[in-house]
């Protein structure tokens, strides 16, 4: 019997497998949006918001949609807000509630200087305060923007780099601190709270990743070095010293753990934290899927095309990844696998890809890049993809 339920059990999985897969095989480009700076689009990222609202994610997940067409969820889900940062500006969209338009929210010129021209935003991360969604951005200006959904305005200013911002990652276990990497050589620690700067690392850092434990955390180079990193101590004990003292935590780059190079000298340009693993990219558009302890390599593969800086994204059930290409390609790869199940693209699209973002059941994927605009592909049902193909043959 339990030879019989254990087969029974892996047939109900690949079939949901192959269902989830699926979503991917039927996605069309609905929508493309166009932001008006005309510069590269560096970063893109939803307020999935999952310390403090926990909901269905996944393809099986289906939205409630009322007779009139709209979408009812819960007032503590934000996962249909999106933000972009290209050029001097952070841009925020509802994915949802406008039906299949993707409708700009907020509108920020952060790093205008009409002497300098536009400065270039890199960078975004999202963290949660109390009746208000609060978007950290930075880029060439060498400063952190604080920015409050709610109020529509910048709150903050946290200044300490002494070049551009590269990469920024919240603190996972509260919505106080967060880490930003700079082309000075140092990766900061900050209270966005009140402003100050805990620690310095000093070490070369293009990006990073937070461990779910949040007492450690990863950093990628240009020279494709991999360090561990160790928090030093509570952060509330930092901050007290932070409020006493002006002096600020210094931690040498000969206190991290170097690693192995899995990418040999090609700079990493993305690190991620799924399934107990960590996963790195670099620019030739290599992935690696290793053990944080060990250091074995469980998966790995390439995106194909030319040498490309993209930041990868990881479904919200960390079974799926996607990663955008030099020539407009979004590959999906499944994580259980290592096989690439899908490849967004239009004609029209031809630009490199340089972020992409999965929704939270992952049935729209949208991409980012060289050209400012925003892709957006859907999954279209069966039913309508073949009423599309019938109104093709009447036409």
């Amino acid at each position: 019997m339990n030879v019989l339920q254990d087969i029974s059990n892996v047939a109900l999985e690949d079939k949901k497998v192959q269902e989830s897969t699926n979503v991917f095989h039927n996605m069309r480009l609905r929508r493309i949006v166009k932001e008006n700076h005309g510069a590269e689009i560096n970063d893109m990222a939803f307020f999935f918001n999952k310390r403090h609202f926990h909901g269905p994610v996944g393809a099986d997940y289906k939205h409630d949609i009322d007779s009139h067409g709209l979408i009812h969820r819960d007032p503590g889900d934000t996962s249909n807000v999106l933000a972009t940062v290209g050029g001097g500006q952070a841009n925020i969209y509802d994915n949802e509630h406008c039906g299949d338009h993707l409708d700009i929210m907020s509108h920020f010129n952060v790093e205008s200087a009409p002497e300098q021209g536009v400065s270039e935003m890199n960078a975004l991360c999202w963290m949660h305060q109390e009746d208000d969604a609060i978007l950290v951005a930075g880029g060439a200006s060498c400063t952190l923007h604080v920015l409050s959904l709610a109020k529509s305005c910048e709150i903050r200013q946290l200044k300490g780099h002494e070049k551009p911002i590269d990469d920024i990652q919240a603190y996972p276990h509260d919505d106080v601190h967060l880490l930003s990497a700079s082309k000075d050589n140092t990766v900061r620690l900050w209270n966005v709270a009140t402003g100050k700067c805990l620690a310095i690392f000093q070490v070369d850092a293009l990006c990073l990743c937070f461990h779910p434990e949040a007492n450690k955390f990863y950093t990628g180079s240009r020279n494709g070095e991999l360090r561990e990193w160790h928090l030093p101590g509570e952060l509330t004990d930092l901050d007290h010293l932070a409020g006493e003292s002006s002096e600020i935590l210094t931690v040498d780059k000969r206190q991290s753990n170097l690693l192995r190079k899995f990418h040999n000298d090609s700079a990493i340009d993305c690190i991620r934290y799924a399934k107990d693993l960590i996963i790195s990219k670099s620019i030739n558009g290599r992935i690696e899927c290793w053990h944080p302890d060990t250091l074995e390599v469980v998966k790995s593969f390439r995106v194909k095309g030319a040498e490309n800086y993209c930041r990868f994204d990881i479904s919200s059930d960390e079974a799926y990844l996607c990663c955008g290409s030099s020539n407009g390609i979004v590959y999906i790869y499944s994580l259980e696998t290592g096989k690439n199940i899908a490849e967004l693209g239009h004609r029209r699209c031809t630009k490199a890809v340089r972020c992409c973002a999965f929704t939270r059941n992952y049935r729209t994927v949208l991409c980012a890049g060289e050209d400012a605009f925003i892709w957006r592909y859907d999954n279209i049902d069966d039913k309508t993809l073949e009423e599309w193909a019938n109104w093709r043959k009447t036409s």
